[in-house]
């Protein structure tokens, strides 16, 4: 299963792991992007710009106890993942939605918050860069 995965960063910035804790009886799957409400992680809406990526697997909690590592997510940051659908070179430049899943974005153009800068063009599914932007 693909996820986000970070490739790079215009700075050249190496950014430092975060700890926070999930939503209870949530989990998080490594390269999911996550949002925060109430001070807890929990799965970033399709059209919502994630704040964190996590960087290691998380079983749920009843109560959530154990924080988890993520690494915040700036503009400047490019990641790598999939989508689950064509995405073609005449896509870059144009901002995408997330999948439900947290881990792969559409070529869903309206309302996009994932900006692709490369694409492999693959059909079904496409390996794809880019950059969250607000």
């Amino acid at each position: 299963m693909c996820a986000f995965k970070r490739v790079g960063s215009i700075s050249g910035d190496q950014d430092p792991f975060e700890y926070y804790l999930l939503t209870d009886n949530e989990g998080a799957t490594l390269g999911e992007a996550l949002s925060q409400t109430s001070g807890r992680l929990t799965k970033c809406a399709a059209t919502g710009v994630p704040e964190f990526i996590a960087v290691c697997d998380r079983t749920a909690e009843a109560t959530s106890v154990t924080p988890l590592a993520v690494v915040r997510v700036k503009e400047t940051t490019e990641f790598s993942t999939q989508s689950m659908a064509t995405v073609a070179d005449t896509v870059i430049g144009t901002k995408v939605t997330l999948h439900t899943d947290g881990l792969l974005v559409t070529a869903t153009s309206s309302s996009g918050v994932f900006e692709i800068s490369a694409t492999d063009g693959a059909t079904t599914t496409s390996n794809v860069k880019g950059y969250f932007r607000r």
